[in-house]
């Protein structure tokens, strides 16, 4: 018994060094197979992300420029899987000015490759190029249309509790002047602001604002300016209360109408420096005729500020019977 149980355990013991053994060797020779291959050349397409630069403010273009461009190259394993490992590759970047200044023809060409320069310098690794597609980019400069449209801000405004506009966001200058091609331009009916954040406001904001192109337009239009000023007027507020004669609207001259209640109580906020002049006169509340639904004895009340920095809350009653009589 005891000479089996010796005899498994050297057998055992010569088996599983066979396998480390195994493994070593296996491990090793994977070892010096990667290293071979990483340091044989293979060939490869890239893509390449492409930007502009001096764009031409007073041409437009008629279409649209690459965002990217095709590369076959040809490198060492190793290069090419730092390549494949890098999340964004350096974007390459064409300055037109050059090209422009020597041509002032409605189509122009520009050779893509001696255009970005050396690839090995935008991938930060040597590298042998051996196709650039496409091979040349074409500029067409089309007939340029004028149109006059408004800027319309984009906000996100958190307010201190106590605090809120006095009036509308003011725009200098209201509107920009965009110049491109007439199919372009009458699908534009405004041009936005960058987005502007401004949490817990409880002070006056005068400040400028960059004005945003979409980016499949950024080369296809241009604008008389780039830059706006924003003024934004805030003040403390409070809550005031008033009662106002409901108007009837639309009523025909052989009968009249009476509402119960005749009146509506609104509640609304008020900056503090307006509180005192606030009065019955800042405000319309109505019923109209035209709202009348046959075997309903109810009418909507409708309530409109006057002034744009108040702010109605709530009013009561949402809702009045009515009586008519010819």
């Amino acid at each position: 018994m005891l000479k089996n149980k010796l005899f498994l355990f050297i057998r055992n013991s010569m088996f599983n060094r066979k396998v480390i053994t195994f493994l070593l060797c296996l491990v090793i020779a994977s070892f010096f197979w990667l290293i071979n291959a990483l340091n044989r050349n293979y060939t490869r397409t890239i893509t390449v992300p492409l930007k502009f630069i001096n764009l031409p403010s007073d041409r437009v273009l008629a279409n649209e420029l690459p965002k990217s461009f095709h590369v076959d190259i040809k490198a060492s394993g190793i290069k090419l899987l730092f390549l494949t490992l890098k999340e964004n590759l350096n974007v390459a970047v064409i300055d037109l000015n050059p090209y422009l200044k020597k041509s002032n023809k409605d189509i122009v060409a520009i050779g893509t490759s001696t255009a970005v320069g050396s690839l090995s310098k935008i991938l930060n690794t040597e590298i042998e190029t051996i196709k650039v597609k496409p091979d040349s980019i074409y500029l067409n400069f089309g007939a340029s249309y004028k149109k006059i449209v408004p800027i319309k801000p984009i906000l996100n405004i958190n307010f201190d509790p106590l605090y809120n506009l006095t009036d509308k966001v003011r725009i200098t200058p209201p509107f920009v002047t965009i110049t491109g091609d007439s199919v372009l331009l009458s699908m534009i009916d405004s041009i936005e602001t960058e987005k502007i954040v401004l949490n817990k406001l409880n002070q006056n904001i005068n400040q400028q604002a960059n004005l945003e192109i979409p980016e499949e337009l950024n080369s296809r239009i241009a604008l008389s300016i780039t830059k706006v000023n924003l003024s934004i007027i805030v003040d403390k507020f409070t809550e005031s209360t008033i009662e106002i004669p409901i108007e009837k609207l639309n009523i025909p001259n052989h009968l009249s109408l009476k509402t119960f209640p005749a009146t509506v109580t609104i509640k609304f906020n008020v900056p503090l420096g307006e509180y005192e002049k606030s009065s019955a006169l800042d405000f319309k509340v109505w019923v109209d005729y035209k709202e009348l639904k046959e075997g309903m004895n109810i009418l909507p009340v409708h309530v409109l500020s006057k002034v744009v920095s108040y702010k109605i809350t709530r009013f009561q009653p949402e809702k009045v019977e009515y009586l008519i009589k010819k």
